[in-house]
């Protein structure tokens, strides 16, 4: 089975994010927030699984695992005979930056897949900063994709 342009998927979610900034529409607007006043890594996950349902729609089935901690992946795509997952995280550090990359190749490789996508909400919108946090590499026989998405 061969894998979905992740990335690809990602990238117009990052453009449609952008679209609704320059139309002054916040999706993030009155969204629960922990208690360092970062957003809670479940409203990521929603939005983007909605987003995905709508682009994917008649094209692609997108099954969520929700954020329970049950040891499974964020997102299942699969499109015929194409299949992908997504792992969602928001970002806290460095050290639980490289943890949820782990989780990430895990699934994979769980799953036999040759790749994964990370998708990691920043509370920042400097690209140059998202574009630090981002990444492309294979780690453990997997290519590992890191896209970094700005919420604020």
């Amino acid at each position: 089975m061969t894998e979905i342009d992740t990335q690809a998927l990602l990238n117009r979610y990052k453009a449609y994010l952008q679209r609704l900034k320059a139309k002054g529409i916040n999706p993030w607007k009155d969204q629960p927030r922990r208690s360092d006043m970062h957003y809670t890594e479940y409203v990521g996950h929603f939005h983007l699984y909605f987003w995905l349902c709508q682009a994917l729609d008649g094209i692609c089935v997108v099954s969520p695992e929700f954020p329970t901690g049950n040891g499974r992946v964020d997102l299942m795509l699969r499109c015929k005979d194409r299949q992908a997952i997504i792992e969602v995280k928001s970002f806290r550090s460095q050290t639980k930056l490289e943890q949820a990359k782990q989780q990430a190749l895990h699934y994979a490789k769980k799953l036999g897949l040759k790749a994964t996508t990370l998708a990691l909400f920043v509370p920042v919108e400097d690209e140059e900063t998202l574009g630090k946090l981002s990444s492309r590499g294979i780690v453990e026989g997997v290519l590992l994709h890191v896209t970094a998405i700005g919420w604020v």
